[in-house]
């Protein structure tokens, strides 16, 4: 399956955000692909399983309505073998569903122009904070050589002997610049750097469409159950 490209993304590796239209194309065609080749009686299965899960989010405020739209197409499917005595489902037969089908890959063909008409993004600069500058600099020459000499006695780099250097820069009132003695303490041996503190794990509460939510239809429904829709 696509995903349509979000508007909003900024950058490369942000994960693509499917809108409504997008989430029900979707709802509809895993519930057409776990309805393929299947009877009338294995379907009713599928219905009465995707009841289940509705009456699942409506338990949870803040649920999707993608249950929703999955219960109405198994209901839809149904409908159809049963009127048209169908022998088992076949999406190629499904006029409908070729129907869905057409609208959503024209809208992937539109979506792909739209990406080949839009300006390629440069890499965004990385402004540093206030109270912070960037400099790259070039020490020539015989001072060039007492630095490099510096930082690798006392384990620095270059940079950070310059950072420290510049830590302690004093301007008097004639305008004058000079930098008072200071000492460039050797860098701490391999192993025995400052510890840095883990990143903070958030905690997520579990889904109510996980593993129990299917075991409690399959245990309610038996082998009528065709298990949880998945995606493309």
């Amino acid at each position: 399956m696509e995903f349509l490209e979000d508007e909003s993304a900024g950058s490369a590796g942000v994960e693509p955000v499917m809108d409504e239209v997008e989430r029900l194309s979707a709802a509809r065609r895993r519930v057409q692909r776990q309805a393929q080749g299947r009877t009338p009686e294995q379907i009713g299965g599928g219905l009465v399983a995707a009841r289940v899960l509705v009456r699942e989010a409506g338990r949870d405020e803040g649920a999707r309505p993608d249950a929703g739209w999955e219960a109405e197409e198994w209901e839809r499917i149904a409908t159809l073998v049963r009127t048209g005595s169908w022998l088992v489902y076949d999406v190629a037969r499904d006029e409908q569903a070729q129907v869905w089908l057409a609208e959503w890959e024209q809208r992937l063909q539109e979506a792909r122009r739209a990406r080949q008409r839009r300006p390629a993004r440069g890499p965004v600069p990385l402004e540093p904070p206030p109270d912070r500058v960037r400099v790259q600099v070039v020490v020539p020459g015989e001072a060039g050589r007492r630095l490099r000499a510096l930082a690798a006695e006392r384990g620095w780099s270059a940079e950070r002997v310059l950072a420290v250097l510049a830590e302690h820069v004093q301007v008097d009132a004639d305008g004058l610049v000079h930098v008072p003695s200071v000492a460039v303490t050797p860098a701490p041996p391999a192993g025995l750097e400052p510890r840095r503190e883990p990143p903070r794990t958030v905690q997520r509460a579990q889904s109510r469409f996980g593993r129990d939510a299917d075991k409690r239809a399959h245990d309610a429904y038996g082998e009528d159950y065709l298990g949880p829709a998945l995606d493309w």
